[in-house]
């Protein structure tokens, strides 16, 4: 029977080895029973083991059944132990949330207590600021009860002294007391403290009315009076006693100085200011320890009058014809008192701002303060500074006097602008304002008319009869160099004026017009020059013309008339490079020279009755000649020979080549008339 049930458990492991796939595994999850079966009895044969297959399965049977009671004994333990961890667990966990549980209900009353005693320390704090408050206020209370008494006292007394070193007490606690104007006490005391304020500056103001008499003569104690002056600091009264002194002091100012009379016109305004200075004076020997320092009570009095002053100059040019000298003496008097004000005073500029030297504390200053009078009336000025340039302009037409030997210019252009410098630096002591721009413009109208009256006027007319030329072609050059002398003078004058007048002005200053005048008179200068050669050389063009060129029989070396051109043109450019300033100058000279003798040249030969076939060559030979003459101008009286600037060179070969062009055609034989 074993041996049985083992080839039976062979051959089912054998057959389930070789099984056919997944469909007859009995462990498979798609097994049929038909497969199987088949797999176990392939054929006929194979059924005589169907007992032993029959055991095998029932052995694998038992073999499972007893492999499921393993698994589930095994389940079964492990669940217990589970439970029994999952047990073990909650009760872990319970007793952590008992015990946070505790934690936190002991720190909620830990908080509790905590807030509770920050809560009595900040009612504590409260109460002893609370405490400290109205205490303090108490005290300022007090204090400023006190105070009141005091000061009821004092004004009863009149002692001014001690109740103005109460006064800044008395409001320093009244500000203090500023939130509690509600309780009435309080603010029945404020309003009697009020109250003896203003009485006691009542009373300070008519102590320091006392202490002068209607001509502002002190007659009180100047003590009592400066302890009165305290008591007014800082309110309304202070503002009246400055206008009671200041009236006191002016009353005679205006009675002297009436308008109309002779002593209040412009010549007499050095007068009031020395009126003013002796009233300052007598305020600091007598007046001055009535009043505290920190009103500066000499200042305030000196505006006063500098307000009072402009008003009364105002009026005075207004209704009178005002003298050029007296306007301009009396503005340099007030200019002059404006700047000792700010040195008495102490005022000075910082950064551009008017402050008083000793504390930096702003200021204002005295400039302009009376000299603003006169700048409506400062076109009198001008125009006696624009008749003074027109008469000088004209005795320099008339006398035009001897030329200047340091500058080589003439010497009236040297006073001339001498007079401008005067002129400008009085101008910008008394105004730069319009006053400077309108003269700017004076000057250039008188340089104008300086170059075109003076200059122009002046330039020597020469001939070929003028006795000495060289003397006449150096005033022509003197005559141009001062006309460059005044152009270099104006644009230097021009900029001068725009650094000193007022900023918004700066626009309205230009000396174009003055310097076209001048540049016109350099023209006409280098114009007369050239002139004045070509007088030199009429003689010998005039012998060009007469000479008999038909009669020519041999052409021979240059004739005698071109040396007497070169001659002339060597010793007037040696006078036009040693008297012209500018190098520009003698080139322009040399430049239209070259033109004039070319254009002569070519009409003296114009002018020639008839002229043969050799007189064409002989004068073609002068013609190059006369061309080796004035490429050399430029190089007369050079230190070394550079040679002629090419544009002289094409300047002296165009008009030469229109002489040699007309001498060709003279050349040209004539056909015969049985010719034709």
């Amino acid at each position: 029977m074993g041996d049985n049930l083992a080839k039976a458990e062979a051959a089912y492991k054998r057959e389930e080895s070789s099984g056919a796939g997944a469909a007859g595994h009995l462990d498979s999850t798609g097994f049929s029973m038909a497969k199987h079966i088949d797999c176990l009895f392939p054929d006929a044969s194979s059924l005589d083991n169907v007992d032993v297959a029959a055991a095998n399965t029932g052995h694998r049977l038992q073999a499972v059944k007893q492999e499921i009671r393993r698994q589930l004994r095994a389940q079964s333990d492990s669940h217990q132990q589970q439970t029994q961890s999952i047990e073990a667990t909650k009760a872990a966990i319970g007793e952590l949330y008992t015990r946070i549980s505790e934690m936190k209900a002991k720190a909620q009353t830990s908080e509790r207590m905590v807030f509770d005693i920050t809560q009595d320390i900040k009612a504590l704090d409260f109460a002893k600021r609370n405490l400290s408050q109205a205490t303090a206020t108490m005290r300022r209370l007090q204090l400023l009860v006190s105070g009141v008494g005091q000061l009821r006292q004092f004004k009863e007394q009149k002692r001014y002294g001690e109740a103005a070193r109460l006064l800044p007490a008395i409001a320093g606690l009244r500000e203090g007391f500023a939130e509690h104007m509600g309780v009435r006490a309080i603010a029945r005391l404020d309003d009697e403290a009020a109250g003896l304020q203003r009485s006691l500056g009542s009373m300070a103001f008519q102590e320091v009315q006392r202490g002068f008499d209607a001509q502002g003569l002190l007659v009180g104690d100047a003590e009592l009076m400066h302890a009165a002056c305290l008591c007014c600091a800082g309110s309304e009264e202070q503002a009246r006693v400055k206008d009671l002194y200041c009236e006191l002091q002016l009353r005679a100012y205006v009675a002297i100085f009436q308008l109309g009379d002779d002593v209040s016109q412009l010549e007499n305004v050095s007068r009031r200011y020395a009126w003013l200075r002796r009233i300052l004076r007598n305020y600091a020997e007598e007046h001055a320890p009535a009043f505290p320092d920190a009103w500066r009570m000499g200042e305030e009095l000196s505006r006063r009058f500098a307000h009072s002053t402009r008003d009364h100059l105002g009026e005075t040019m207004a209704t009178r014809d005002i003298d050029v000298g007296h306007l301009t003496a009396a503005l340099a008097d007030t200019l002059a008192f404006e700047a000792q004000c700010d040195k008495k005073f102490g005022i000075v500029r910082r950064n551009g701002a008017a402050v008083y030297e000793s504390s930096g504390a702003p200021a204002v200053s005295f400039v302009g303060s009376v000299s603003c009078a006169f700048e409506p009336y400062m076109a009198v000025f001008i125009s006696g500074e624009q008749a003074k340039f027109e008469a000088l302009v004209r005795r320099f037409r008339s006398e035009p006097g001897d030329d200047d030997p340091s500058l080589n210019v003439l010497a009236s252009s040297t006073d001339l602008l001498y007079q401008f410098r005067e002129s400008l630096r009085q101008c910008a002591a008394l105004s730069t304002g319009q006053a400077m721009a309108d003269l700017a413009q004076v000057f250039a109208q008188s340089l104008s008319s300086y170059a075109r009256s003076v200059l122009v006027h002046v330039l020597p007319r020469i001939s070929s009869t003028t006795a000495a030329p060289l003397d006449a072609l150096r005033r022509a050059c003197l005559v141009a160099n001062t006309a460059d002398y005044c152009a270099s003078a104006a644009a230097q004058l021009e900029q001068k004026i725009i650094e000193k007048v007022d900023g918004t002005l700066r626009e309205q200053v230009t000396f174009a017009a003055s310097r076209d005048a001048l540049l016109g008179a350099i023209n006409s200068s280098i114009g007369a020059l050239v002139g004045g050669v070509d007088a030199m050389c009429a003689p010998a063009l005039a012998a060009l013309t007469d000479a008999p060129w038909h009669d020519v029989q041999t052409v021979g070396d240059q004739s005698e008339y071109v040396l007497l051109i070169a001659s002339a043109i060597e010793a007037a450019t040696s006078v036009a490079r040693a008297s012209l300033s500018g190098p520009r100058y003698f080139r322009s000279y040399c430049d239209k020279l070259a033109s004039r003798i070319s254009e002569r040249y070519m009409t003296a030969i114009v002018q020639c009755q008839r002229i043969s076939e050799i007189g064409a060559e002989q004068l073609l030979l002068d013609a190059q000649a006369l061309k080796s003459v004035l490429l050399r101008v430029p190089s007369i009286g050079a230190d070394d020979d550079a040679g002629p600037p090419p544009t002289y060179a094409r300047i002296v070969a165009q008009g030469v080549g229109r002489i040699e062009a007309l001498l060709k055609a003279i050349l040209v034989p004539t056909d015969p008339a049985d010719a034709l």
